[in-house]
């Protein structure tokens, strides 16, 4: 995990965007739809969280602080028009953070379209 001051580079952005196909209709998840029931995960979802790592999308700090902040995201969604990239990588790291504690909160934010969301916000910010 990175630190918050560290920014995105050009290929950590295009990292994340390269997910965009399989975050469409959560075509991710194809497949894996009883392996999700069971244990709240699948191999695809692992490797996206991975590359989410390994591409300074996710910050090491205290999240805990930022949960409030990220629901209203969740919970109106058009909000994420005028999210940052520091906001964007709060978002991340909550879920991520949730999904470890829970699993399943990662497959659940796929399948209901939401980080097809935050990862269109990613490509608008990118293309800035």
């Amino acid at each position: 995990m990175h630190r918050e001051s560290e920014i995105p580079t050009p290929e950590n952005f295009e990292a994340v965007l390269a997910y965009r196909g399989q975050l469409d209709g959560a075509a991710i998840l194809k497949g894996y739809e009883e392996e999700i029931r069971e244990t709240g995960t699948c191999p695809p979802v692992n490797e996206f969280i991975r590359m989410l790592y390994d591409n300074n999308w996710l910050i090491n700090t205290r999240w805990q602080g930022w949960a409030d902040e990220t629901t209203g995201y969740f919970e109106k969604p058009s909000l994420l028009c005028v999210a940052e990239t520091e906001t964007i990588r709060r978002i991340l790291t909550v879920h991520v953070r949730i999904d470890r504690m829970m699993p399943g909160e990662i497959a659940d934010i796929i399948k209901k379209g939401y980080m097809l969301s935050i990862v269109n916000r990613i490509e608008e910010i990118y293309d800035i």
